[in-house]
């Protein structure tokens, strides 16, 4: 691996994916097919869970959307725990808790998406979501329509159902 903060990562979220098909890529390519140094770990490949890890940010991407941690777009207030502390966090709370993802359609088309974290006192904390531009919303007489679908990782199976 490139980096020591990847095993800090894979260790915290060790409990959780005994069963899981755990995949470590360390040679990767950006979308122009030009190399760059990163650890990109794949956990639960059919629901695209897993994160990604650089020299100086953590990306966690989960379902269709994903979260960026680092330290040098602002300065940290005091008491803040640093960006690897807010990852491993953030990794243990999507494999503690249910995620909810919501999808608004307009007509056929995702008009946006949200996700929250669910937990067990069943309060909620939004994580993540896209809204997918005014383009979607041309037909005003087309009918919108939410789904709602409840993820929870199943230790058992090593992935999300």
């Amino acid at each position: 691996m490139n980096f020591e903060i990847t095993n800090e990562l894979i260790n915290t979220i060790k409990p959780y994916t005994k069963n899981a098909t755990v995949t470590i890529s360390t040679e990767n390519k950006d979308w122009k097919d030009k190399a760059y140094k990163s650890d990109f770990i794949t956990i639960d490949n059919k629901n695209n869970v897993g994160f990604e890890v650089f020299d100086n940010e953590i990306i966690v991407f989960y379902f269709t959307d994903h979260y960026h941690f680092e330290d040098y777009s602002a300065e940290l207030e005091d008491g803040d725990d640093d960006y690897v502390k807010r990852a491993k966090g953030f990794l243990a709370e999507l494999f503690e808790n249910q995620i909810k993802h919501i999808e608004i359609y307009k007509g056929k088309k995702l008009a946006t998406e949200k996700y929250y974290l669910i937990y067990s006192d069943n309060t909620e904390e939004r994580i993540g979501g896209t809204w997918w531009g005014l383009e979607r919303f041309l037909n005003p007489f087309a009918k919108k329509v939410e789904k709602i679908t409840i993820y929870k990782f199943n230790k058992d199976k090593g992935c999300f159902e």
